[in-house]
């Protein structure tokens, strides 16, 4: 994957490798110069930003699921998420902070709480050995520049941090350590619900897949993603990416709940990897539940139906059951027409939410109506 922007590609390499001052100060002239020449990647002043990752052929081709969780990315991704400030942190990010290990304390130097992010820690192969075994082995220069273009602490950097920029073989340990303590003491603990999540959200979209093709499930991973001319577009910040022909693997997180991400990764690391908020697996009950609507509504309708527990618009809604926004219309219509959706406006959309009588079919009360 080629990119204007770190956390999706590295920046410029240099032929020598300087030391950490230099490394930062040269990554920081270049990412402001960029800041102020460049144009939205619509060409249209004015325009929304946009990141665009564009597909050939071969990538086409060579873009699939992922084939199991990776720890790494959940590790990484982790990482993230218990350092967001969402309206309500997500069960796993309390307990998370919790037991966070002292040992690991060395990642939140060198993985930052926002954007970018250093991607030689996190390649996206679904073997935590393998994976640790990835990240020490990566080339010195790569390390440097990842850590100079992420740090964005206030003042000088720790002496730790600065000795791995410099490739000092010791600190990578360091790191290595960190990733793995992490992973037992926060990610290890609820790795059978990661896999629960992650076959349960593998299994809807394949389905999308069978009907929509690959172009409908990328478009509905997320509210910020749409399909257009052979590119993935992604409302956020300006950029433009090629994929190098080798495709990219979709891999659903059960830790990330924020938008997707894209990383980039050579092959023996797992490749290029489009990670985005996986779905919740059902729980029992709910799965019995959900059954029972499928029969009475069907499989999308019910579907919808569970969706609009918190009110959506069509986009959103569209993004959560893994389809398109007028098939998702089409399923709120028929719904509300059955007294079980309200639909209201809001500006230029609407916001779709259940009435009484549907919240009740929904936990199975009907007594009360």
């Amino acid at each position: 994957m080629r990119c204007d922007y770190p956390r999706y590609a590295s920046v410029t390499r240099s032929d020598d490798l300087p030391g950490y001052d230099a490394t930062v100060a040269g990554t920081q002239a270049s990412n402001s110069g960029l800041a102020e020449k460049q144009h939205p990647a619509t060409g249209r002043p004015g325009a929304a930003p946009l990141t665009r990752v564009r597909f050939s052929r071969d990538d086409l081709l060579l873009t699939r699921f992922a084939e199991a969780p990776a720890p790494l990315v959940e590790v990484s991704a982790g990482l993230l998420e218990m350092r967001r400030r969402p309206a309500v942190l997500s069960q796993w990010a309390v307990r998370a902070r919790r037991a966070f290990p002292p040992t690991a304390r060395p990642l939140l130097d060198l993985v930052p709480p926002a954007l970018p992010s250093p991607t030689f820690v996190d390649p996206a192969v679904p073997d935590l050995e393998e994976g640790l075994a990835i990240v020490r082995a990566t080339p010195a220069r790569v390390v440097a520049e990842e850590v100079a273009t992420c740090w964005r602490g206030a003042g000088r950097p720790p002496a730790w941090l600065r000795a791995l920029a410099d490739g000092e073989p010791e600190t990578m340990e360091i790191v290595v350590r960190a990733l793995r303590d992490f992973y037992l003491a926060c990610v290890a603990p609820f790795w059978p619900h990661i896999v629960a999540t992650f076959r349960a959200d593998v299994a809807e979209r394949i389905g999308v897949l069978a009907t929509g093709g690959l172009a409908e499930v990328l478009g509905t991973l997320h509210e910020t993603l749409a399909w257009r001319d052979n590119s993935l577009e992604r409302s956020w910040r300006n950029g433009d990416c090629t994929l190098g022909g080798q495709g990219v693997q979709l891999l659903p997180s059960a830790l990330w709940t924020g938008p997707p991400l894209f990383a980039h990764h050579p092959p023996e690391a797992g490749g290029n990897a489009l990670i985005y908020a996986a779905r919740a697996a059902a729980s029992a009950d709910e799965a019995s539940q959900s059954h029972n609507l499928a029969g009475l509504l069907g499989h999308t309708r019910a579907a919808v139906l569970r969706a609009l527990r918190t009110p959506r618009s069509t986009t959103e809604l569209a993004a959560c059951v893994g389809t398109s926004a007028p098939s998702a219309s089409e399923h709120a219509t028929a719904l509300r027409a059955s007294g079980l959706v309200q639909t209201v406006r809001r500006g230029r959309g609407v916001n779709h939410s259940l009435t009484p009588l549907g919240r009740s079919l929904l936990n199975g009360n009907l007594n009360a109506h």
